[in-house]
């Protein structure tokens, strides 16, 4: 079976092989082809298989053991497993190939509203970067606008925003050695103001989904806040749950 490449390579790859362990072409105890063979096999690179063996251990499916290989545990989650992801942008993942484009970079201080939604103190200075996100392609249709807030011992990241590859979190990391420990996520139905409505097209007042993101570092201090919101017809977020054959639990499907 091919792996979709709709999706990340591995997230594919490891759905396929979840598929294979259901179907019975690997009862638990069987040791799963070596990654080189699976290499081969689908036509993917050594670390998309590594990522996909990745994904299906940490849903308590396999053990990688040296010297033994890949060994089948469970052909389900077991009961009150959570889905993983490989990264907090795995969760409502944007299409593939929409990039953002920065209108501005200022810097802001937390009122009340702000500050509750940055989760900081009032009158903390932020650096905030302001842009769009738009679709693949020259004149790409405007799908949202995103807020982000930088700490403003992190300001130097604002830089690199819509013209590196990567996500911000992870260029904060890599530069001044910060780290993820949390992410929170929340969901609100919002209207959008004149501004980003002029940004979008759309009309003042346009009912929108937001969707904030607060990065928490091993301290617990938030150090990057993601603040997107979409006009209402132009995003729409869904998921599938299937029971599990026990009908025990839901499991992502």
């Amino acid at each position: 079976m091919g792996v979709n490449r709709s999706q990340p390579r591995y997230r594919a790859l490891a759905e396929v092989l979840q598929k294979d362990l259901q179907d019975g072409r690997y009862p638990v105890g069987a040791v799963l082809p070596g990654e080189l063979e699976l290499v081969s096999r689908h036509r993917v690179s050594r670390h998309t298989v590594r990522e996909a063996l990745r994904c299906l251990e940490e849903q308590g499916l396999i053990t990688r053991n040296r010297g033994i290989g890949t060994v089948v545990t469970a052909l389900e989650s077991p009961p009150g497993r959570v889905q993983r992801l490989a990264s907090p942008a795995e969760w409502m993942r944007y299409p593939e190939g929409s990039r953002l484009v920065v209108l501005a970079t200022d810097e802001v201080v937390a009122d009340g509203e702000l500050a509750s939604s940055l989760a900081c103190k009032r009158g903390t200075h932020w650096c905030r970067v302001r842009a769009l996100r738009r679709l693949k392609g020259r004149g790409g249709a405007v799908i949202g606008w995103s807020d982000i807030y930088l700490p403003k011992e992190y300001a130097a990241v604002a830089i690199s925003v819509g013209k590196a590859g990567g996500y911000v979190y992870e260029a904060i990391e890599k530069r001044f050695g910060a780290r993820v420990e949390t992410v929170e996520v929340e969901l609100r139905a919002e209207v959008l103001d004149a501004i980003r409505a002029k940004g979008m097209g759309v009309k003042s007042g346009t009912p929108s989904l937001a969707l904030v993101r607060r990065y928490r570092g091993r301290d617990g201090r938030v150090f990057l806040v993601t603040i997107a919101e979409h006009p209402a017809e132009r995003y729409t977020y869904g998921f599938r749950l299937r029971r599990s054959r026990d009908g025990a639990v839901w499991l992502p499907d």
